[in-house]
C-alpha cells in the first residue's frame, strides 16, 4: 500500500475514534473504511503509535496529554517578503504557547522597510496598505519574547524561521537559546515513505482543510495539529517531553 494512502487511512481511523469518544472493535473500524470481507489483515497494519490495541482499539491521547506535563511548548511561524534573511523581512509573526493546560496566542503584522512584492501579497493575502499601519519588528518582538521564555519551540522548517528570528532578537540584545523541534524531522520519523514533507503535503496526509493563504497564525494551527499527531505516533504509549523526540 502506498505510504501516503496508508497514513491517510490511519488518520481516518483516529478521527473515527475521536468522533465516537470510545473504544471500537476492529470490525467497526473496518466499516469506517468501507471494507468488505476480512477486516483484521487490512486494519491492524494501519494502527500506528496513536492507537492502543487490546480487545478493542483506543487512542493513547485518552491516557496522557499533549504536551507533556511540565513542558511548555510554543508553536511559531513567520511570514516574510522572501526567502533570504538579511535581504528580506518579516511581515507577520504568529505563535501559540501551550503550558499546563493553558493556551495563549499571539499574532501581529510587522511593518517592513519596503512593501512586499505582488507575489508575496497574493501568497499571503497581506496587502501593502495593511502593513503601513503595522508596528515595526522590534516592537512586535518585545511583546512576543516573554511568551518564548522557557519553552520548547516547535516550528515547521525551523531553520527558515530561525534565520530571521535569531538575528533580529540578537540585534535587540536578546538571546534565543530555546530547544527547537522541527516538525519536518518528526514527520519523517513518524510517517516514513512520503514523497514530500512540506506543510501543505503533510496537511493533505492529515486531511486538514486546505488553506487559502499563507498566514502566520493559520500555519501555526496547522503545525500544531501536525505536532499533536506525530507526538502520539512517536510516543506510542510512553509519554515523553516533545523536546526528547527532537533529539
Amino acid at each position: 500500500m502506498d505510504a501516503l494512502f496508508r497514513h491517510r487511512l490511519a488518520t481516518r481511523l483516529a478521527r473515527r475514534l475521536r468522533a465516537e469518544g470510545r473504544p471500537l472493535p476492529l470490525p467497526a473500524l473496518g466499516e469506517a473504511l468501507g471494507l468488505r470481507g476480512p477486516v483484521e489483515p487490512v486494519v491492524r497494519p494501519l494502527l500506528d503509535g496513536r492507537f492502543r490495541l487490546g480487545e478493542e482499539v483506543e487512542l493513547w491521547e485518552w491516557y496522557y496529554p499533549f504536551p507533556h506535563p511540565g513542558e511548555a511548548v510554543v508553536v511559531l511561524d513567520l511570514e516574510t517578503t522572501g526567502l533570504s534573511p538579511g535581504l528580506n523581512e518579516v511581515i507577520e509573526l504568529g505563535l501559540v504557547r501551550l503550558e499546563e493546560g493553558e493556551r495563549r496566542s499571539f499574532q501581529s503584522l510587522v511593518r517592513p522597510s519596503r512593501p512586499p512584492s505582488p507575489f508575496i501579497e497574493k501568497l499571503t493575502g497581506i496587502s501593502a496598505w495593511e502593513l503601513e499601519e503595522a508596528p515595526p519588528l522590534e516592537e512586535v518582538l518585545e511583546k512576543a519574547y516573554p511568551l518564548l521564555r522557557g519553552a520548547t519551540l516547535v516550528i515547521q522548517n525551523a531553520s527558515f524561521d530561525l534565520g530571521f528570528l535569531r538575528p533580529a532578537l540578537e540585534g535587540m540584545g536578546y538571546s534565543l537559546e530555546n530547544p527547537v523541534v522541527d516538525t519536518i524531522r518528526l514527520a519523517k520519523r513518524a510517517m516514513p515513505g512520503l514523497r514530500r514533507y512540506g506543510l501543505d503535503a503533510l496537511s493533505q496526509v492529515l486531511e486538514l482543510p486546505p488553506r487559502e493563504a499563507h498566514r502566520a497564525l493559520g500555519d501555526v494551527e496547522r503545525t500544531l495539529a501536525l505536532a499533536y499527531e506525530v507526538y502520539y505516533m512517536l510516543t506510542a504509549g510512553i509519554p515523553r517531553p516533545l523536546v526528547d523526540l527532537g533529539r
